[in-house]
């Protein structure tokens, strides 16, 4: 009985396949056939797809072994992190301005913080 109604439904699908085939152009014929092709080649993606979500949800689950969470628990009931890196401070240079006046330091040629070496 199984087998009939299977029957059946494919010459049913191969009939109606004829009959729009026979009304249809050549350009729409060769899109759905495309559409369909399309579709086809979308199912290996899409097992490949829930395949990989699958075993990366299998490997998350597996190393919880804590039921607190990802690190153990400290005595004051918060988590022990793992070591932080030190943290590092790049500071930019000082702002390029005109150098406040000093005493002794209004010419540059007798300044000694501008001194050149003695020629030789």
């Amino acid at each position: 009985m199984k087998r009939l109604i299977i029957l059946m439904a494919l010459v049913f699908m191969a009939v109606a396949g004829w009959r729009i085939g026979d009304r249809l152009s050549s350009d729409a014929l060769g899109m759905a056939i495309g559409v369909l092709f399309g579709i086809v080649a979308g199912i290996p993606t899409a097992l490949l797809l829930l395949a990989s979500s699958k075993r990366r949800a299998e490997a998350e689950e597996a190393p919880r072994a804590n039921p607190q969470g990802r690190f153990p628990q400290n005595g004051y009931g918060y988590p022990a992190f793992p070591q932080q890196p030190p943290v590092i401070v790049l500071a930019g240079h000082a702002p390029q301005g005109q150098m406040p006046m000093q005493p002794g330091y209004g010419n540059m040629e007798q300044s000694p913080r501008y001194a050149l070496p003695a020629p030789r």
